[in-house]
């Protein structure tokens, strides 16, 4: 009996060494960007950009090429953590790179791009887009882990994901931090988000546009992402005071308001609900682009039925303008929810 209890202590000792060894290993492998960093560009710009063009840009979330409408997702009230085979993750590709060739635009913005991860089969999503794209590239990482061990018998693994912006115009790229939503030991794993911000010069001018990519948090209580609207909009006060055209588009994780906030029905409370973002958020000088002809969004607790009547639908997607810019058009691209859990959002405007 003695023996067996020495055994049965030495083996619950060796799992906790090992635990033990994991943690710190995840600890010592912490990504940890600086507050602001230097993004590499890879340069191929095809045009100038003046005063008076008509310029056209696309935000998609991607949903790192492994949420289509066959899937759902753990965190969001589904089961599953990755497709059950590479072949989701590849068709998925191929339909969003029909739809950046389709709709051909000046600056493209995407979230939730993996880069090596196991939840998308390793697949370098970045590599594979740019490929494609006649212009500049540039990729930021927001989520790096070594491993992420939940759930605990279908772990989500190594993840390195983020933010590219493809674009046929020049300009430096800079990858600004947000506020963390997450404390130890859970911010170990977590995403780290950022702003990711391309400047491009106007020709015989001493202006630039400021193009932001964004993707703020989604589950937390709301407090972070408060704090990182903050963040945001200090960013685009201090950019317009410089006399420089600001557009910052992206993934907002909340709705808006000035859009119908009925029009998409919350069918569940359980999972995620989209706060509205507040009525006097916005600085002066700044207005929304939005459409909610379609939504942008699905909530991922169930493959899509193909029916907006059973389906938490949301529109997350969007943009922010400075009022020297003149709004031509903006539209959700009805793409179904084909290839990933978002519907890519068009914007077309002119340098006044």
């Amino acid at each position: 009996m003695k023996k067996i209890c020495k055994i049965i202590l030495l083996i619950l000792g060796l799992i906790i060494l090992l635990l033990f060894t994991f943690f710190l290993i995840l600890i010592f492998t912490e990504y940890k960007p600086k507050d602001v960093e230097d993004v590499k560009v890879y340069s191929n710009a095809t045009k100038n950009l003046n005063i008076g063009d008509k310029i056209s840009i696309l935000t998609y979330n991607i949903g790192y090429l492994s949420l289509d409408k066959t899937q759902d997702f753990f965190l969001d009230g589904g089961k599953n953590v990755m497709p059950k085979t590479d072949e989701n993750v590849k068709n998925n590709l191929n339909f969003v790179k029909n739809i950046l060739k389709e709709q051909d635009n000046d600056i493209v913005l995407l979230q939730e791009v993996d880069y090596n991860s196991k939840r998308s089969y390793y697949m370098n999503q970045f590599e594979k887009l740019k490929d494609d794209f006649n212009g500049t590239a540039s990729y930021a990482f927001y989520h790096k882990c070594l491993c992420i061990p939940y759930p605990i018998f279908d772990m989500v693994g190594k993840v390195e994901s983020g933010m590219a912006i493809f674009s046929k115009f020049d300009g430096e790229v800079t990858r600004i931090a947000l506020p963390n939503a997450y404390t130890f030991p859970k911010s170990v794993v977590m995403f780290k988000r950022c702003l990711v911000v391309k400047r491009i010069n106007i020709q015989n001018t001493d202006k630039q546009l400021v193009v932001i990519n964004l993707h703020l948090e989604a589950y937390d209580d709301g407090n972070t992402r408060i704090k990182q609207l903050e963040v945001l909009k200090n960013l685009i006060i201090d950019e317009y005071n410089k006399g420089n055209y600001v557009i910052a588009g992206g993934d907002f994780n909340q709705t808006f308001p000035v859009i119908d906030n009925e029009k998409y029905k919350i069918l569940d409370t359980k999972n995620f609900v989209a706060p509205i973002i507040s009525q006097d958020y916005l600085p002066d000088n700044f207005y929304y682009a939005v459409d909610d002809t379609y939504p942008t969004a699905r909530l991922l607790n169930k493959p899509y039925s193909g029916n907006y009547e059973d389906t938490q639908l949301y529109v997350l997607d969007g943009y922010i303008l400075s009022d020297n810019i003149e709004l031509v058009d903006v539209n959700v691209i009805d793409t179904n929810f084909e290839s990933t859990d978002h519907q890519p959002v068009n914007l077309e405007i002119i340098l006044k």
